[in-house]
C-alpha cells in the first residue's frame, strides 16, 4: 500500500484563492472511495498506486475543465513501503514517540 501526497496548483488565475480547484480536486477523489486526508497545503491519498494514478490523472485535469487555466503544476510525493504495511497516522505516530523519548534516538 503505498502514501500519496498530492498539490495541485492552476497557475496564471486572476484571484489568489485556489479553494475552487481545491474542492473540484477532492470531488474527483471522493469519487473514487480511496482513503485521503486533506490538509492546509495538500492532500494525502493511501492506497494501491495501480487505482490511485489514475484519480491523480483526473484531480490534474479537473482544473482545466472551467476554461480558465491554461497551466496547471502537480506536485506528487509517493512513499511504496513494501517490506510492512504503513499509514499516514502511523508515520505521525512513530515521531511523536521519538520526540516523546529522546533517550532512545
Amino acid at each position: 500500500m503505498a502514501i500519496v501526497e498530492v498539490s495541485i496548483v492552476p497557475i496564471g488565475l486572476p484571484t489568489t484563492s485556489l479553494s475552487p480547484y481545491v474542492a473540484r480536486a477532492l470531488a474527483i477523489l471522493q469519487k473514487s472511495r480511496l482513503q485521503y486526508e486533506l490538509t492546509a497545503m495538500g492532500t494525502i491519498i493511501t492506497g494501491d498506486l495501480d487505482d490511485i494514478w489514475p484519480v491523480l490523472r483526473r484531480m490534474h485535469e479537473g482544473c482545466f475543465t472551467t476554461g480558465e487555466v491554461a497551466r496547471v503544476l502537480t506536485q506528487i510525493k509517493v512513499d511504496d513501503r513494501r517490506d510492512r504495511e504503513a499509514s499516514p497516522t502511523q508515520k505521525v505516530a512513530s515521531v511523536l514517540d521519538k520526540l516523546a523519548s529522546p533517550e532512545d534516538q
